[in-house]
């Protein structure tokens, strides 16, 4: 029983010592591959491609896909060859990964990749350093070239966005004589759309918060004297349902003081929502007004109409207990909801 035993103790540590080796060897080769390929990279060509971005090639628009090669002393877009000494911009002694300095072509390849994913603009001449566009850089630089209005303005001197150092001379000369493909104009000009928009709607928001601070002052004076107006009114009468004819003088001018502050503060609500709303500072909430707080004038007719159909309902039947009742609790709503709006307005001024 004990030599199957010692036999059957060897076998298994044989095995799994055999199975570490194996698993050894095989991580050892996947290393020795990987550190293959990098020095393959570093010593030889590597490539990258990349569908985003726009790159001009002396002076015209070369469309993607981009198909660029790196060597140690040249870089190649679309078969087209440059002098890596081009990018001399984007050289960086200094920079290392995992202990180990890049070579020049590494960090350019890193850069142009970075640079063209992010929809940025590559300009490249002969014997000239390169331009790199970023952000609302690479936005100037197509609405030059695609735009006929902005390359109009570039050329009577609204060049502020050139980068420091180039011939602005002969970037004129070459954006004056862009002729612009359709394929550019197509692509640039959904990216100038979208911008344009964003510009535009950022522009009116900073507007509409001008607006909303300058008037938050007198909107408040008038609001708290309202409040204060409409809560003396409707603490001074109140509908009894069991009480007094309802046909008395006093009740229908407490009916006509009720539907003349209802009218009020529902302009100063309708004004404080298209003010707040268009400053961005809050979410309509009421599913139709939500609908139309985008189209002021929808809103503002939807608002009156509603108004003056309720008022003049209530004003036709003043005589009448309910009628009364109902501007009375008509009047209390828009009270609260003007206090609403001051709380709100000394919270957020």
């Amino acid at each position: 029983m004990r030599v199957p035993l010692f036999l059957f103790l060897f076998v298994s540590v044989q095995g799994s010592v055999s199975m570490a080796q194996d698993v050894e060897r095989t991580g050892r080769t996947v290393r020795n591959a990987e550190r293959s390929v990098q020095r393959g990279q570093q010593n030889g060509t590597s490539q990258l491609n990349v569908d985003t971005g726009y790159v001009f090639l002396n002076g015209e628009y070369l469309p993607p896909p981009y198909q660029i090669e790196f060597s140690e002393s040249d870089v190649s877009i679309n078969e087209t060859t440059f002098d890596l000494s081009v990018f001399e911009a984007w050289k960086n002694d200094k920079q290392r990964r995992n202990g180990v300095a890049r070579s020049h072509a590494q960090q350019v390849r890193r850069k142009l990749r970075d640079l063209l994913d992010g929809d940025g603009g590559l300009v490249l001449f002969e014997m000239e350093p390169f331009q790199a566009f970023h952000g609302n850089d690479s936005y100037e630089l197509l609405n030059v070239l695609v735009n006929a209005e902005s390359r109009q303005a570039f050329n009577h001197g609204e060049r502020d966005w050139l980068p420091s150092g180039v011939d602005e001379t002969a970037w004129a000369i070459w954006i004056s004589e862009f002729e612009c493909p359709e394929e550019l104009s197509g692509r640039a000009g959904e990216m100038l759309t979208c911008v344009a928009g964003l510009e535009e709607s950022h522009a009116n928001r900073v507007l509409a918060k001008r607006i909303l601070e300058n008037s938050a002052y007198p909107l408040t004076v008038v609001g708290m004297l309202l409040v204060v107006m409409a809560f003396g009114h409707l603490l001074s009468f109140k509908p009894d349902p069991e009480g007094a004819s309802p046909e008395t003088r006093i009740a229908k001018h407490a009916v006509i003081r009720s539907l003349a502050l209802v009218t009020v503060l529902s302009a100063l609500d309708l004004i404080w929502t298209l003010l707040v709303s268009r400053a961005g500072d809050m979410k309509e909430l009421n599913p139709l007004g939500a609908a139309l707080i985008d189209e002021p004038l929808a809103l503002i007719a939807l608002k009156t109409t509603a108004t003056l159909l309720a008022v003049g309902l209530l004003f036709g039947l003043r005589q009448h207990r309910v009628a009364q009742q109902g501007a009375w609790w008509a009047c209390l709503i828009c009270t609260l909801l003007t206090v609403r709006w001051l709380t709100f307005n000394s919270m957020f001024a």
